[in-house]
């Protein structure tokens, strides 16, 4: 997993990034980090697996940070916001952010390894390997909204595309996706339910705007109870 860590105080970022260098050691875990002082410079790296964003800096807060990644990544990105006010989730809430997650300043490290046992554990990071075009194609779980049979073959839809493999849905649904993100909701759709932003007895909406068939109401409806259960236990 590679952690990218936004806070304008250096010293900061490097307590944070030597607790984390001290989890992962704990758990034998590949992790690695990167820090910045600045918002703009953070928006010209590549993508991270996760995000650990200041709330104040001075010359981009959190916020504006956020939706600036959520912009280049297409709302693929994962986020938990370093903060030292109260009641800062309904705060961000209200300024139209979706957050994953939320510490409070100075960082307390049983927080923290909570927060990355929910981020690593549930596997919101697993790389697939993918068939295609005598080459191989790597897929991140965390950024498939959902895939759709197509004949033989899969369509796997991204907030900004959508690829065919040349792969069974049944064979991708198990042997690829992991059973805590993924759901059969439909012969022909397995959703992320991570990417889930509202349902009813017919249709699955998703955060893209995009809508999925369900026939398979009540196992989904337990299955996503459960996900969210786990989730917000972690």
């Amino acid at each position: 997993m590679r952690i990218a860590l936004c806070d304008d105080e250096r010293e900061e970022n490097e307590n944070l990034s030597r607790l984390i260098r001290d989890y992962a050691a704990a758990h034998d875990y590949d992790i690695s980090t990167e820090s910045f002082t600045s918002g703009s410079v953070l928006l010209q790296a590549e993508k991270y697996d996760l995000y650990f964003l200041d709330y104040m800096m001075e010359e981009m807060n959190g916020i504006e940070l956020a939706h600036a990644l959520k912009k280049k990544f297409k709302n693929a990105v994962t986020i938990c916001f370093l903060t030292g006010y109260d009641n800062i989730a309904e705060r961000i809430i209200n300024e139209g952010v979706y957050a994953d997650g939320f510490l409070r300043k100075p960082v307390d490290p049983r927080q923290l390894h909570v927060k990355l046992d929910k981020f690593y554990k549930m596997s919101f990071f697993y790389r697939l390997q993918l068939k295609r075009d005598g080459g191989y194609d790597t897929v991140y779980t965390q950024d498939i909204l959902f895939v759709q049979a197509a004949d033989k073959r899969s369509q796997i839809y991204f907030y900004d595309r959508c690829e065919e493999y040349p792969i069974l849905l049944s064979e991708l649904e198990k042997n690829y996706l992991p059973p805590e993100l993924f759901f059969r909701v439909h012969r022909s759709f397995v959703v992320n339910m991570m990417h889930i932003a509202a349902y009813d007895k017919k249709t699955i909406v998703m955060k893209s705007g995009d809508k999925v068939e369900i026939s398979r109401y009540k196992p989904f409806q337990e299955a996503y109870r459960n996900f969210n259960f786990k989730l917000n236990t972690l």
